[in-house]
């Protein structure tokens, strides 16, 4: 609303109320505020006057990548008498690396040298991540060099960051070089680490050399966490066909679960495994990973239990889907109106009157119980039904019609080119 009368009023508050309420994160905004309404010098005016909010704001203009403005309160920092410390030099350092300007970057280190503040290991490791960012993997090993030369130690964070950048680029032997490097010097790897060198590994579709990475991660003592069985769990699912393959997917499932890796953030990832162990004909697999869930106190919400229903369902077993719907229901847990509905469809075809009234009666107690009428429930579930299905039907005419143009485009093409020859 641009009343920056209020918000000077308002820092002012703040600052009394409690200084640490003041971050840096609070400067991004204004300084972000400023910048669209045109401001820049009323900001470094009115923060200038406030002497010990320069970093904080110099902080602000790199994160918003307003480097110019950045450069004007180094001036004035200077013109004030106060000489820019590594909090300072740094913050510029990782403004021109998130623009992408690496040749001011290694003159401003430079700079830093001749103003005699030396470089810390924050400093090298910015350049470092931005380079590897880039693609610039060998210089960025150059400036771990120079930051051994300088005295200042490589830890965890630097290696995972080269590591990092060598596997994204293609190089994993690299990789491991850096890796083992980083075991000789002491340090130990930690779960990111490894990451990185498991995603490029799942590019390739390398299954063992990830399984025998998490064989490596276990004996040095790295605890594999849930980012490492998701790459697992994608790759088993993407490549399983033998019986071993699919039992050790199973395997590493429940280890995840019984760490407590479980949660609605990764039911993308239970569902692509039931839905995969479906397909390869292993219901008995999958009903084993839903019992692991069920014993080890997993808290499933409604989206869990729809994800195994619907899992079930989709791959021909609706009997065992009406099961569990009732299973569910028993937990305390009513099922969402369109899974009522494609159940109901489903019993209807299958003739089981029974469990049709028993899922019935049970829904209607339930959606008493919330206070909601069966009829504007059941309604509710045939429209989100049908709506799906024809959101359905409108993707698959979508998918039908650009391969019809991808068809019509190769045949334009060879015409072209059969007119070039014959001309």
């Amino acid at each position: 609303m641009r009343q920056f009368g209020a918000v000077w009023a308002l820092i002012e508050e703040m600052r009394r109320e409690n200084s640490q309420l003041i971050t840096s994160e609070v400067f991004v905004v204004l300084m972000r505020r400023f910048a669209s309404a045109k401001m820049v010098k009323k900001a470094v005016g009115g923060l200038g006057r406030r002497l010990g909010h320069f970093t904080s704001l110099l902080y602000g203009w790199c994160k918003e990548g307003k480097l110019m403005e950045a450069k004007f309160v180094l001036v004035q920092l200077r013109e004030a008498g106060f000489k820019p410390d590594i909090v300072v030099y740094n913050s510029l350092l990782g403004g021109y690396t998130a623009v992408g300007k690496m040749a001011d970057a290694f003159d401003l280190l430079e700079d830093m040298r001749r103003k005699r503040c030396e470089p810390s290991a924050t400093s090298f490791t910015i350049l470092i991540q931005a380079l590897c960012g880039k693609d610039r993997t060998e210089e960025a090993m150059r400036v771990l060099l120079d930051m051994e030369r300088s005295g200042c130690e490589a830890d965890v964070v630097v290696y995972t960051a080269l590591i990092s950048g060598f596997c994204k680029w293609g190089k994993v032997d690299r990789g491991y070089e850096v890796l083992d490097g980083l075991i000789q010097k002491g340090h130990t790897p930690n779960q990111t680490t490894y990451l990185h060198i498991m995603l490029a590994h799942e590019k390739k579709e390398d299954l063992e050399e990830c399984v025998e990475l998490v064989g490596e991660m276990r004996k040095i003592g790295c605890i594999p966490d849930l980012n490492i069985y998701n790459v697992l769990v994608r790759l088993t699912c993407k490549l399983g066909e033998s019986k071993d393959v699919w039992w050790k997917l199973v395997t590493t499932f429940k280890e995840m679960v019984g760490r407590g890796h479980l949660s609605a953030p990764q039911y993308g990832t239970l569902k692509e495994l039931l839905n995969s162990l479906l397909r390869a004909d292993k219901l008995e697999l999958c009903k084993d990973v839903w019992s692991c869930i069920i014993t080890k106190g997993c808290e499933l919400n409604v989206y869990a239990w729809t994800i195994w229903i619907h899992a079930l369902f989709s791959n021909g077993h609706a009997k065992e889907a009406c099961s569990y719907c009732l299973d569910m229901m028993d937990a305390g847990v009513m099922p969402q109106p369109d899974t009522f509905a494609k159940l109901m469809r489903a019993l209807r075809k299958l003739y089981n009157r029974q469990i049709a009234a028993e899922i019935t009666e049970k829904v209607r107690t339930m959606a008493a119980e919330r206070q909601m009428t069966f009829k504007m429930y059941k309604r509710r579930g045939e429209r989100d039904l049908n709506e799906k299905f024809k959101a359905k039907r409108r993707e698959g005419r979508e998918r039908l019609v650009d391969a019809s143009g991808a068809v019509v485009i190769v045949q334009l093409t060879l015409c072209n080119r059969v007119r070039g020859f014959t001309d």
